[in-house]
């Protein structure tokens, strides 16, 4: 009895000193103890060194921006995060963050050497970041730019919310140029790869809210990028949130520079902070960093938020890098442990942030396309192709033409239906046709095996054959045949000038080769020269052939019957026929 007295007491201190300081939530049947975030704010406030982040590298040291001017707009009250709430996706997904997947996309990025805005490199920089996000499945797009003398382009790509009722926009960012000179592995290529890994990971798994993943240019000549990027999304009226935004997050030199990591915000954004840090202590075991509060800074494209009047906060790395906008930004001269950690932080919050729901599996490789391996330039081809859901759910496909064109999402269509498409192709070559699926739930599966596709001339028809009388009269309907073969078996058209000025659009289709009678009546006497041509089903065109007739006036020979002898004798003599085609 006496040993237990004392337990007592330490247990009612603990209650007495812990529990006022902290909260304790209840969920899945566990209990988690969470500090309050102005209690962790205090505790790490002397780890605070006071210094902000520089601002971008071809601006001056007085440089000034402009003052901030808050919009108002539409938002949405940050909700209280439900410990433990989907954190059994959130782990599955920081699980996939490695050194190997940080380190890669790093050396894909700093294989272009210095991205200087406006440059080829940082072009081509740009051109693999949407690549990338358009093989994940997501929505891409080049947000073109221009501001102060400069022009480039954004990245981005969408991640649509699964709840249709849900407007809610959560952006992770980061700035994918660099200064001259300068290979940016930390500078910011640490921040893109985040953005990289988050889009890769999350688009296997379906949110409540939309999530936009966003890389930027322009940052190194004064957040231009961001700038015009937030200022269009004021324009469409877009419900942002909350915006990640990360910008050196890949050096640290010593265990304690490894073990913090510093976020800058303003007033309105402390939320987002405290959110980020109630998550980091929530998956301390994954992520093992100290996320320590350090104020203002305008020394990155969170700023472009906040001058717009949006929510964001700035993830920086705890001791700054001593290569920061040089030559020595390199791979070699960064953490990569400390980077995949940061990573996962950014992309634990964010997935918290949208909400996460467990989904399952994609749909299976489709089918390759079934369809002709050869076709004409111009002609329509149509392929088909199906396959299964495991989850029974229905399925969009997408088709790539071989071409660097590729189909809209058609669908939906129920688990194992076939679908068609066609396609056209205006060149000659050969191309490999393949399709890929995505279930309701944005899922995607692997591209198919492709069909090889040849693309040959489209030969035009023949010179049509005409057959019909030689002589006639005004005011009475004849009857003409025609005939022409197509030699790559497509249907005919025919146009006819009929020689009196008349003319009509283009007869047809027809099948090639097939014989066919038109009527027409002359209203016009004399020496008629009749032009025919025909065109094939995809518009190509061939020689033209001619028809000579004499058509009488009615008023020249006033008795039918004498006419109609004229017709007959004709009919019966053929020479005389031919006379007539040279002398008429």
């Amino acid at each position: 009895m006496k040993n237990k007295i004392p337990i007592l007491i330490i247990c009612m201190l603990l209650i007495v000193y812990i529990i006022p300081a902290s909260g304790i939530v209840i969920t899945n049947n566990k209990t988690v103890l969470i500090k309050d975030p102005e209690i962790y704010r205090l505790e790490v406030k002397n780890l605070d060194d006071g210094r902000v982040a520089p601002i971008p590298g071809d601006l001056s040291d007085d440089f000034i921006f402009q003052e901030i001017i808050y919009n108002s707009f539409k938002k949405s009250i940050p909700y209280e995060r439900p410990l433990g709430f989907n954190d059994e996706i959130i782990v599955e997904i920081l699980n996939q963050i490695d050194e190997t997947m940080i380190l890669g996309y790093l050396e894909n990025l700093t294989d272009f050497g210095p991205r200087v805005t406006g440059t080829p490199e940082c072009a081509a920089a740009g051109d693999y970041i949407y690549n990338e996000f358009e093989n994940m499945g997501l929505e891409p797009r080049y947000d073109a730019w221009s501001y102060g003398g400069y022009s480039d382009r954004n990245i981005e790509g969408t991640w649509n919310g699964f709840n249709e009722t849900s407007d809610e926009i959560y952006i992770i960012c980061a700035h994918y140029d660099s200064v001259p000179g300068s290979p940016g592995a930390d500078d910011d290529g640490s921040g893109t790869v985040a953005v990289l890994a988050a889009a890769k990971l999350m688009s296997q798994y379906q949110f409540n809210h939309t999530i936009r993943f966003v890389a930027f240019s322009g940052e190194e000549q004064g957040l231009l990028g961001s700038h015009e990027y937030v200022e269009e999304a004021v324009a469409n009226g877009d419900n942002i949130i909350a915006a990640l935004n990360a910008d050196m997050i890949g050096f640290a030199i010593t265990e304690n520079d490894g073990e913090n990591i510093k976020i800058y915000e303003n007033d309105a954004s402390e939320w987002i902070t405290d959110f980020s840090i109630i998550v980091s202590e929530d998956y301390y075991n994954y992520i093992e960093l100290t996320l320590i509060p350090s104020g203002y800074s305008s020394g990155s494209d969170h700023r472009s938020f906040w001058e717009f009047g949006y929510d964001s906060i700035f993830y920086h790395e705890y001791n700054f890098n001593d290569y920061y906008h040089s030559p020595q930004d390199t791979i070699e001269n960064m953490n990569i442990t400390y980077s995949t950690k940061s990573t996962r932080l950014i992309i634990a919050t964010l997935g918290e942030l949208a909400q996460a729901y467990l989904i399952g599996d994609p749909p299976e490789n489709p089918n390759s396309p079934d369809g002709p391996t050869e076709g004409t330039e111009g002609e329509e081809l149509t392929f088909s192709t199906s396959t299964i859901d495991p989850d029974g759910d229905q399925i969009y496909y997408q088709f790539d033409w071989g071409d660097d064109n590729y189909s809209i999402w058609l669908g939906p269509f129920n688990s194992g239906e076939t679908v068609e498409a066609s396609n056209i192709w205006y060149e000659l070559g050969v191309y490999e046709v393949r399709v890929k699926a995505k279930d309701i739930n944005n899922r995607v599966s692997d591209w198919s095996e492709p069909i090889v596709v040849t693309i040959n001339h489209n030969l035009p028809p023949d010179r049509p054959t005409i057959n019909g009388p030689k002589v006639g009269r005004t005011g009475k309907s004849l009857t003409f045949s025609f005939s022409a073969s197509d030699p790559d078996n497509h249907d005919i058209y025919y146009f006819i000038v009929w020689g009196d000025g008349t003319q009509n659009d283009w007869y047809g289709p027809y099948k090639s080769g097939d014989e066919i009678s038109i009527n027409h009546t002359f209203t016009k006497g004399g020496r008629i020269f009749m032009n025919v041509k025909a065109k094939d089903y995809y518009g190509k065109e061939g020689e033209i052939e001619n028809f000579i007739l004499f058509i009488v006036k009615n008023r020249a020979i006033s008795n039918p019957v004498f006419l109609r002898s004229i017709e007959r004798f004709i009919e019966h003599f053929p020479r005389l026929e031919f006379l007539i085609n040279m002398y008429l």
